[in-house]
């Protein structure tokens, strides 16, 4: 049953934990100098510090979730809690990247938020969208069994 529209957006949630992986979400403007800050920093290491783990770990979670959630069509009450633990992630992915600093910043430098910072507002919508499908889906199966 993968083709039920709730298995749908639950697979654009894993791909786009996969996409935050790669796309920057910070850009550090120093001097004359930009650089790119991903999930996998990458050449950038130097200027990360150990901030940079929580986020990771919560992508991977969510990774995880999804897919684990995408598989349990069977029992949907599950997946409906899993899909809400998924938008509960990105919420707090979002307040990681808007309020953690990732970068060890000095005076003349700045910090702009790029594309990727605002990734997993994409995927927590799509987490609410498969949501609402799974708990539709769960009253229509619930009506069909009092008709009975």
């Amino acid at each position: 049953m993968i083709q039920r529209k709730q298995s749908l957006f639950l697979l654009a949630v894993f791909l786009i934990a996969i996409l935050m992986i790669f796309i920057p979400f910070q850009i550090l403007l120093t001097s004359g100098e930009s650089w790119n800050i991903t999930l996998i920093a990458g050449n950038s290491w130097i200027i990360l510090n150990s901030n940079m783990y929580y986020p990771n770990i919560l992508n991977i979670l969510i990774i995880i979730l999804s897919i684990f959630a995408v598989f349990k069509y069977k029992n949907r009450p599950l997946q409906y809690k899993l899909s809400n633990i998924i938008a509960l992630l990105n919420i707090f992915m979002v307040g990681l990247f808007f309020l953690l600093p990732f970068t060890n910043t000095n005076p003349g430098e700045s910090i702009k938020y790029a594309f990727g910072a605002f990734l997993p507002i994409l995927s927590m919508g799509f987490a609410f969208l498969a949501a609402h499908f799974i708990k539709k889906d769960e009253q229509l199966v619930r009506s069909a069994d009092r008709i009975r």
